[in-house]
């Protein structure tokens, strides 16, 4: 089967053996439509070898967001309804279920937490726990959205975003205006988009924002505090992933704000320009500095949020799997909103 794989270093489309049910609850899977995150350019660069597990030689399918329809049922798999054909979305971890976490609510900090089989490829077979049954008339480019919309939609619940919470997202990427829908439709104020791409902003306009902001030739403390009569925003959300934005976010936050690191960064990054003295500190603005890990239990949300969504930025930019290195140029040029592949 076809499969886009890293090399370490290195990637690109392979024939590696087609996977097959080994677990009674196994569900295989035909991918349909497969996106670029934002971690896969990290992964191709090898930022992450350690996380994913990889050494020098290996050869790993990547990608996590996909969509796809029902091949073949083990005889277990039978706890949601699941027939051959059916379509479905799916969360690419597995989780043990009976660690502290799992029983806490939190299944992404399961502690026997498996990375399954990646979605970049003809076929996977993941546990029936981790699949999820699409309706029948479901859009199935726009339906490989719902795994990124998982995650902005945990983004969104840990700041507590509600009506009248004024809130800055930097980054007007497939994930910062994501990010700028599921604000506006929370019932964020004054929403507010950072974005150096012109282009980007007039998409960040039309996702919701009601004002924009361009960190190159602006300054965002100054327009925060213009926007939000003085204040500071509520929430701001970096999720751009550049460390140069971080110092502006800050600068943007009000007093009793949540600043959420959202972004996929650079290796060795670390937090600065937020001081822990003086009149701007931390602790003076008694501000919450917060991360985001994966999704835990959001499929089931996302699976009717996005229907609200307008997607149609995203699905514009697909490739076939044999044009891999093309499709991942594009994504690294900063201009599509989503990098989508076709294995239909």
């Amino acid at each position: 089967m076809r499969a886009i794989c890293y090399t370490c270093p290195g990637f690109g489309m392979f024939d590696v053996p087609e996977v097959h049910i080994k677990n009674e609850d196994d569900v295989k899977i035909r991918i349909a439509y497969a996106g670029i995150c934002g971690s896969d350019l990290h992964i191709i660069n090898g930022d992450i070898d350690e996380f994913i597990g990889v050494k020098p030689g290996d050869k790993r399918v990547i990608g996590h967001e996909a969509v796809g329809y029902v091949a073949e049922l083990g005889p277990k798999a039978n706890t949601k309804g699941l027939k051959v054909g059916d379509k479905v979305v799916f969360y690419y971890n597995y989780h043990c279920g009976v660690c502290y976490y799992c029983r806490s609510g939190k299944e992404n900090y399961c502690e026997n937490l498996q990375l399954c089989d990646w979605v970049m490829s003809d076929y996977i077979v993941f546990r029936e726990q981790q699949v999820f049954k699409l309706p029948d008339d479901t859009d199935m480019i726009k339906a490989c959205l719902i795994e990124p919309v998982t995650v902005t939609l945990h983004g969104i619940d840990l700041c507590n975003v509600r009506a009248g919470t004024s809130l800055l997202v930097t980054g007007a990427g497939g994930i910062g205006l994501l990010m700028t829908q599921l604000a506006k439709l929370s019932g964020a104020v004054r929403l507010t988009v950072s974005e150096p791409v012109a282009g980007k902003r007039d998409n960040a306009l039309k996702a919701g924002a009601e004002y924009v902001i361009d960190p190159f030739n602006e300054d965002i403390g100054k327009k925060a505090m213009e926007i939000t009569d003085g204040r500071g925003f509520d929430v701001v959300i970096e999720a751009s992933g550049a460390p140069q934005a971080i110092p502006g976010c800050y600068e943007a936050l009000g007093r009793g704000g949540t600043l959420e690191f959202f972004g996929t960064y650079p290796p060795d990054t670390e937090i600065s320009g937020i001081p822990l003295s003086g009149m701007k500190a931390l602790s003076f603005k008694e501000a919450k500095l917060i991360g985001i890990f994966q999704s835990p239990y959001m499929f089931p949300r996302a699976i009717d949020v996005y229907k609200n969504l307008d997607l149609s930025l995203y699905t514009r930019n697909v490739f076939k799997p044999e044009d891999c290195i093309k499709a991942f140029e594009s994504q690294k040029s900063g201009i599509p909103q989503k990098t989508i592949f076709d294995f239909n």
